[in-house]
């Protein structure tokens, strides 16, 4: 017996590839079928698939097998896995060529599980811009040399996919202000909104808004917006919000709201609640949840915030107040600096699960994230990002659009 175990453990040395694990696979071999993941129903594999991030699907999980393949990319399984993405900030400095920064929540939820992604895997240059993003997609902005024109170009990095956006030109001398992406849930379409002034017949300047419906057509239609009050028309300059069916615009300053129906196409305006003006010095900071507008009003170097919220045009509810005054000392001890300024509101990480505020004296460079429901709060550090930065809420997703409309420019990419 001590002469077998000795012959056994210097075949083990002489070749460590031979091990009873191969011997083991063999003999279970003949239920191999009924134990393996192939034996699942279709269903029970897509539930499994949806747990994985678009990343994981798109590079690794529909590489496995066709079965995979063919789940994955039906409308069902992409729009359901859109469902259960979490959203995230996507942090970008416009005044540099760093990569944007994409923060969001992990799975679990956890203040203390936040992911930074690099998003620069599939970009086509290091000084294009994101503008907006919706559903997974997003407007991409491409400046050719001496930057006297622009290609827009509507794509889904997570999936390397990209359609250029046609040039709109209606108006000579026009002045081009921000441009988004937005989808029309009834009529399942995603609308490109774009925001410019020209000079009108009498020498004045025009605020007009053109859509372009992708999938149907090269061309934009102007929408009237001449029917918008004077006291309003001036929120069109500003950077535009998205929600499911609508974009929004809203000032600091302003006491209204412009909304812009996807489905209509037809501009409304509401008026901003009296309560938040009532002796107070106030600032209004606009927000999407994507499901709803949220509006944060804030004195000047204070640290407390009324949330307010509009699910539909017009009608506002307030939902929320925030105070971090009693953790200002903890914020000001961990980057080493006090708060002058106090702290600007970013946007919202899950919906309203979490709200981000940026920490002026350090540049934009950090920021502090409050967990509404444990009211706890956690710093991060953002060395990536520059002095001039952009929040804009995105998710990664799988999604693209349902038809095979592409141009010349993007076919060749």
């Amino acid at each position: 017996t001590e002469h077998n175990m000795q012959k056994k453990m210097d075949f083990g040395k002489c070749n460590p590839r031979s091990r009873p694990y191969y011997f083991r696979r063999c003999k279970y071999k003949c239920f191999s079928s009924t134990t393996n993941i192939e034996s699942l129903p279709e269903e029970m594999v897509s539930r499994i698939l949806l747990e994985l991030d678009a990343e994981e699907i798109y590079e690794s999980a529909m590489l496995v097998c066709r079965r995979w393949y063919k789940i994955i990319l039906t409308h069902n399984f992409i729009q359901e896995h859109l469902k259960h993405s979490i959203p995230g900030l996507l942090i970008q400095d416009w005044t540099t060529s760093e990569d944007p920064t994409f923060v969001t929540l992990s799975r679990g939820g956890k203040v203390n599980n936040f992911k930074f992604k690099f998003k620069s895997k599939y970009r086509l240059n290091l000084n294009s811009k994101y503008w907006a993003t919706f559903n997974g997609l997003a407007l991409e902005d491409y400046p050719s040399k001496g930057n006297l024109h622009t290609t827009v170009f509507v794509v889904n990095d997570t999936t390397n996919k990209r359609i250029a956006v046609p040039l709109f030109s209606a108006h000579q001398h026009v002045c081009h202000y921000f441009s988004c992406l937005g989808y029309a849930p009834a009529s399942k379409e995603y609308k490109v909104v774009h925001i410019h002034s020209y000079t009108g017949s009498n020498n004045l300047r025009i605020q007009g808004c053109a859509i372009l419906t992708l999938g149907v057509g090269k061309s934009w239609r102007c929408i009237d917006t001449q029917h918008i009050p004077a006291t309003a028309v001036h929120l069109l300059a500003y950077r535009p919000l998205i929600t499911e069916g609508f974009v929004h615009w809203g000032g600091w300053f302003s006491t209204c709201f412009l909304s812009l129906n996807l489905e209509s196409e037809i501009f409304t305006e509401t008026p901003i609640p009296h309560d938040i003006y009532i002796d107070r010095i106030v600032y209004n900071y606009y927000f999407s949840t994507w499901r709803s507008v949220t509006l944060i009003n804030a004195t000047r170097r204070g640290f407390s915030w009324d949330i307010w919220e509009m699910k539909k045009p017009g009608e506002w509810k307030k939902v929320l107040k925030i105070d971090l005054d009693a953790q200002k000392c903890k914020i000001e001890k961990h980057w080493g600096c006090t708060l002058l300024n106090g702290l600007i509101p970013a946007g919202w990480l899950n919906y309203m699960d979490v709200f981000v505020l940026s920490v002026w004296e350090v540049r934009d460079k950090a920021l502090v994230l409050y967990d509404v429901r444990t009211r706890e709060i956690e710093c991060l550090d953002l060395d990536c990002i520059g002095n001039l930065s952009v929040y804009c809420l995105h998710r990664n997703s799988l999604v693209w659009l349902d038809h095979t409309w592409m141009d010349s420019a993007s076919k060749s990419n």
